[in-house]
């Protein structure tokens, strides 16, 4: 097989496995076949802190945990996550813009406008997202198997009192058993407490209702079981401040339980949330925490009259609510939230809060198996519930008690305030559970990794943050060699070893590390200040999600000659996407991986390489004069350098596609060279699209009209059982401009020959059918 047939296979092998990246691979093979260098820059898409993520053993986690005292950058996770997958790397940044998310069911996520979330028709960008589109929902999540241990050394610590006075070390005297671990008696209580507890001066409180003697009597016996405490202050308080009129309050005094509960992470009225721990515990310990809390603050509903036979849960904190709602999918049990209003006519004042309810048979039997009620009472009314409802129990219950449901948008709030956001990578999924939803990363390096694969290449991938230090890029010094006087790098397994390369967050790199590669990418030699190091290095991949506007970064952006903006992959290719994200899974299950069997050699890169070198170039020398004096024109400025580089990649796109000359349709990957930022790129690409032909043009336009049919198909849908004359009128005139749009596509299929033009136009065509359809039906 010749070298021109392993470069065709090469590409084709290289995309293969990636749907909607064929221009990515393209741009690849473009770098490596000039031996030049390529950014790739994209977007992060993040989720706020209070995400609760899980790990592949069931332990949930708020994101913001993981990342305690940790500043914006980029740090190694190395974590479990379910889906089962492992994030290995985790992004933080501080952004402006969020956007808030809740589905009918109330679960919640706020996230970056770009980051992906699995619907129904695939992957979708929040920013895309609108309401009535239905999200993925796990119903079922696992549960770990290890009790979290409790630090009492930590929570009460030895006193130590001063040597002086000759004193020996005493540890602090405490009349109470301290427990090792958090078991589901402890958790039981400490449900109640997030419910019913609060703190005072060197004790710990219940408010509990006067008639409620069964949860009084269990939190008596608890505290005696675990703590070993017999007797608590038992007073009757009314209050004219608050709604309740009679309460029990209990008083435990113990300056040990005020600190065991605190580090149990018991926080007041709105921001009250699901302990960390509870999130950490087994099943058994948090459906122990349920119970108390719905003991304390939840009821049995029942009325015949609206039909209506539930569990509801009360809070001021929807935080909390929000976390118990991902609880109880460990006993696959689906709940709905959503506000309350009730006015109080005593204090003429109207109090807002939440409420979770749980409905259905299958619901309320799991809650009753697994949770359960303490208090006598609740446990009748739910066996009525339960048993009402078996009688109607004809219909599907529990979505078929899947694993996964979709639920449909309900509110999409747009945030503009500054949040501290977080991302996961998991190379291989790229999915990973978040507030009970799906959601996605991108990996840009997959590609780079294959090409490496396909090569037989030593390839070399690191993640860079401010505190990376050098010696994890080029090697540590040998300790042997500098005892003897001598500067040497052990660079086994390092970028100094590597043919290719993938730097990933390159721009947050520390002055030394960009220093050293400015030298190595133009010059392809490492100066560590002592030593001067030819490197093999074909092609170094670095990787951002933002363009670097800090001078010092500046020179080491211009030295990469390709640079490549990743958008999302179009919603035309949901479908091919979810079919090879199938296909990847069940090739990383059952063969171990995807075939990366070499398909070409270094050596069979440097042959194309003299090819690229020997190319023709004189034919399109003055076309290219031209476009950089109109892109000067136009504000887009290019750095000589950049315009003699660019040489290399016309010729390498001319062997690409199997010739020795170059001709103006090479002169497209000027969009790879010339732009700086996203807004250059939309530039040159409607320049490059007027010059030379190119489908840009189209293809933009087809995108417009797309949306603004899609807007039209809403607003026929929003109209439903809305009949008038004006109405009628409205949608005739609808009809006839859609038919000017559509004689416009048709057009477009006549002006340009480029394939996907074509298969763009025919879609909006088909959508364009869809609505004329649909308005035809209303008119008669």
């Amino acid at each position: 097989m010749n070298t021109t047939a392993k470069l065709r296979r090469f590409l084709d092998r290289l995309q293969s496995p990636f749907v909607g990246r064929e221009e990515e691979a393209r741009v690849i093979v473009l770098t490596l076949l000039a031996r030049e260098h390529a950014v790739l820059i994209g977007e992060p898409g993040c989720l706020t802190g209070d995400t609760i993520i899980s790990s592949e053993d069931g332990k949930l986690f708020y994101i913001e945990d993981i990342a305690r005292n940790l500043l914006p950058g980029v740090y190694i996770a190395d974590f479990p996550v379910f889906p089962p997958g492992r994030a290995t790397e985790l992004h933080i940044y501080d952004v402006w813009e969020t956007i808030e998310i809740t589905t009918r069911r109330g679960f919640t996520i706020r996230v970056t406008p770009n980051h992906p979330l699995m619907t129904e028709k695939g992957w979708v960008e929040a920013r895309n997202l609108k309401v009535g589109d239905k999200l993925l929902i796990y119903t079922r999540i696992p549960s770990p198997k290890e009790y979290v241990s409790i630090p009492n050394d930590e929570i009460m610590p030895e006193r130590r009192p001063y040597r002086r006075l000759g004193w020996s070390k005493i540890r602090t005297r405490i009349k109470i058993k301290q427990p090792k671990i958090l078991d589901e008696s402890l958790a039981e209580l400490l449900g109640a407490f997030v419910a019913e507890g609060f703190f005072g001066h060197g004790y710990i409180g219940f408010g509990i209702g006067i008639k409620e003697r069964d949860f009084q009597e269990r939190i008596l016996k608890l505290m005696e079981k675990i703590f070993g405490v017999k007797k608590a202050r038992i007073t009757e308080r009314k209050s004219k401040k608050t709604r309740t009129k009679n309460i029990i309050v209990l008083r435990f005094n113990s300056i040990y339980l005020v600190r065991l509960f605190r580090w149990l992470d018991h926080a007041h009225e709105s921001d009250k949330r699901v302990p960390r721990w509870i999130l950490l515990s087994p099943k058994s310990v948090s459906a122990a925490f349920l119970r108390g809390l719905f003991e304390g603050d939840g009821s049995v509903i029942i009325n015949k009259s609206h039909r209506t036979y539930c569990i509801s849960l009360k809070s001021k904190s929807l935080k909390l609510l929000r976390g118990v709602q991902i609880l109880l999918l460990r006993h696959g049990i689906l709940s709905r939230i959503y506000e309350s209003r009730s006015y109080d006519k005593r204090y003429n004042k109207v109090y807002v809060g939440y409420v979770l309810k749980i409905s259905g048979y299958d619901n309320l039997k799991k809650f009753q198996d697994e949770i359960g009620f303490i208090s006598r009472d609740k446990k009748e009314k739910l066996k009525l519930c339960l048993s009402i409802l078996s009688k109607k129990r004809s219909r599907r219950s529990m979505e078929e008690n899947e694993d996964t449901i979709y639920d449909e948008i309900a509110k999409i709030k747009h945030v503009h305030e500054w949040v501290r956001v977080y991302d996961l990578h998991v190379p291989e999924t790229h999915s990973f559970f978040s507030n009970g939803l799906l959601s996605h990363n991108t990996a840009k390096s997959a590609l780079v990794r294959r090409a490496a694969e396909l090569l037989n290449a030593k390839f070399f991938k690191y993640l860079l943050t401010r505190f990376t230090e050098p010696a994890e890029l080029f090697g540590p010094l040998d300790i042997k060699s500098l005892e003897e006087g001598r500067y040497v790098r052990l660079t086994q397994g390092k970028l100094p070893d590597a043919d290719i390369a993938f730097l990933d967050e390159i721009f947050k790199a520390n002055s030394a590390i960009l220093n050293a590669l400015n030298s190595l990418l133009q010059e392809r030699v490492l100066y560590d200040g002592f030593t001067e190091m030819n490197v093999p290095l074909w092609s170094l991949f670095g990787a951002s999600n933002e363009v670097p506007d800090d001078p010092e970064v500046e020179a080491l952006y211009d030295r990469f000659t390709v640079r490549h903006f990743v958008r999302p992959v179009p919603e035309d290719l949901w479908s091919d996407l979810l079919l090879k994200s199938w296909e990847f899974e069940r090739a990383m299950y059952f063969k171990g991986g995807l075939d990366g069997s070499s398909v070409m050699s270094i050596t069979d890169l440097k042959a194309l390489h003299e090819r690229v070198l020997n190319v023709d170039l004189e034919p399109i020398k003055g076309k290219l004069v031209k476009l950089f004096a109109v892109f000067e024109s136009r504000g887009v400025k290019i750095t000589d350098r950049r315009k003699g580089k660019s040489l290399k990649l016309i010729a390498a796109n001319a062997v690409l596609e199997g010739r020795d000359y170059a001709d103006e349709r090479d002169l497209i990957v000027l969009k790879y060279v010339v732009p700086r930022d996203w807004d250059e790129l939309d530039k040159v690409n409607m320049i490059l699209s007027e010059e030379l032909k190119t489908p840009y043009k189209y293809l933009k336009e087809l995108e417009e009209i797309r949306n603004n049919v899609r807007e039209v198909m809403n607003y026929v849908i929003s109209l439903q059982g809305v009949n008038s004359r004006y109405l009628a009128s409205r949608f005739k005139l609808i009809l006839k401009d859609l038919e000017v749009t559509k004689e416009r596509v048709r057009g477009m299929i006549n002006e340009c020959s480029d394939i996907r033009v074509r298969k763009v136009a025919e879609d909006v065509i088909a959508l364009i059918s869809d609505v004329e359809r649909t308005i035809s039906r209303r008119i008669k």
